[in-house]
């Protein structure tokens, strides 16, 4: 497994969480205001690291040309 599909991997799987996330909002599965901070805080890191997984992804492809 190359470098790049690992990274496009780990972007997967961090977007099915963020899916289960949204999942468990809509669904009504958060029990509070402090869980559902909680939850909105993490699929905003998840979104984070997606977008950190992009750079490198844009940079690996630059060094590759």
């Amino acid at each position: 497994m190359t470098t790049k599909e690992l990274l496009e991997r780990i972007k997967l799987e961090l977007q099915k969480r963020k899916s289960q996330l949204a999942i468990e909002m809509v669904e009504g599965r958060i029990s509070d205001l402090s869980h559902y901070n909680k939850s909105v805080g993490i699929a905003e890191g998840l979104m984070i690291s997606q977008d950190v997984i992009d750079e490198v992804l844009k940079q690996i492809e630059k060094e590759d040309e």
